[in-house]
């Protein structure tokens, strides 16, 4: 990594509003959690309990997607309910792994030697970035783990790896002087939270920069089940869906659509897709946007040559809305096709 692409990374996590919002999100509700410990009796200890029960993985977890949207390229992402749920893609927790075994650690060293516990950190520090990388990049957390794996990455990203270290070592100590000058806690918590975001975001430039999300020659991440691709994809398209049904609402049609019609291009099945898409309007409370969307679906249908499928649709809109017209362009289509195949109920309410 050239100097000025370096300098570029190390102010990246204040240049991108979405890990703005993100680190300030996470400030706050951990900042509530600390208020509720100090209240007085137990009723406090037990809510910031919970609270810091469920920020933690969330926490670690958006850290994780952080890391893999940089490595890939993309966006940073903004913390979703997603984040949160204690259940699905429990590769995304083995974060809390790495600090079950930092605390571990040092507990452990701290008793023994304080020479042995720094050296603790800084093998920490030098390891934990290549664990989590391979993590973003396979999703097996028993890949993450395996030395031969971390040693491949130390050798594929080259010395530039260990800027990320480095860097994370060095905004450590600085938060130790910090914390021991008695500076303002504000102050601390912001240096602990650049000092993570910008580790995980300096290695993910690093993975981009080396096309390890392409190259890397570690296991394979974990097969997905044909169930679990289902469920997922199922959750990714009700996402959408219901993405598209708040621009619809909010009187945005065009944008609502736009945002169908760009998933549903990128679908394997794009003909699937867009029969899920006209089922799932239909058990909306309005009809009037799956009508509306249902003269672009019967488009589809009769470009690729599905008239029975179009046919079938036309039946359905019409029998929820007598008035239901096909596009402009598709009435004559579709009326001479329904005259095909002896539809005369659909010829006469296309032709009223």
């Amino acid at each position: 990594m050239k100097p000025a692409e370096l300098v570029r990374e190390l102010v990246y996590p204040v240049t991108d509003m979405a890990i703005i919002m993100a680190v300030f999100f996470f400030w706050a509700m951990f900042s509530i959690a600390g208020l509720l410990a100090a209240m007085p009796g137990f009723i406090g200890g037990i809510l910031a309990l919970t609270l810091i029960f469920f920020l933690t993985p969330a926490a670690l977890r958006y850290l994780l997607y952080l890391l893999e949207a940089r490595a890939n390229g993309r966006q940073a992402p903004v913390p979703t309910s997603e984040m949160f749920a204690l259940t699905g893609k429990l590769w995304t927790l083995t974060p809390l792994v790495f600090v079950a075994l930092l605390v571990w650690g040092l507990i452990l060293l701290s008793d023994y030697s304080n020479g042995w516990a720094l050296l603790y950190i800084v093998l920490f520090l030098i390891v934990v970035p290549a664990s989590l990388a391979i993590l973003a990049v396979t999703h097996s957390p028993l890949e993450s783990l395996n030395p031969k794996a971390i040693v491949r990455m130390f050798r594929i990203c080259g010395p530039s790896y260990f800027s990320a270290p480095i860097i994370a070592g060095t905004l450590s100590f600085f938060l130790v002087l910090l914390n021991s000058a008695g500076a303002p806690k504000i102050l601390v918590e912001f240096v602990a939270a650049y000092m993570a975001v910008l580790t995980i975001t300096l290695t993910g430039a690093l993975l981009h920069l080396n096309d390890v999300a392409l190259n890397v020659d570690i296991g394979p991440p974990l097969e997905k089940t044909e169930k679990e691709i289902v469920a997922n994809l199922e959750k990714e398209r009700q996402k959408v869906a219901s993405h598209a049904y708040g621009f619809i609402s909010r009187g945005n049609r065009d944008g609502g659509f736009a945002h169908i019609m760009d998933w549903i291009q990128k679908e394997p099945d794009v003909h699937e897709a867009a029969a899920w898409f006209f089922n799932t309007m239909m058990k909306w409370e309005s009809k009037d946007a799956a009508l509306f969307y249902a003269q672009k679906y019967i488009a589809h249908l009769l470009y690729h040559g599905e008239d029975t499928k179009a046919l079938k649709l036309v039946s359905v809109c019409l029998h929820e809305d007598p008035r239901w017209k096909p596009g402009l362009e598709d009435r004559q289509h579709v009326l001479e096709l329904a005259e095909k195949h002896q539809r005369d109920d659909l010829v006469r309410s296309l032709r009223n």
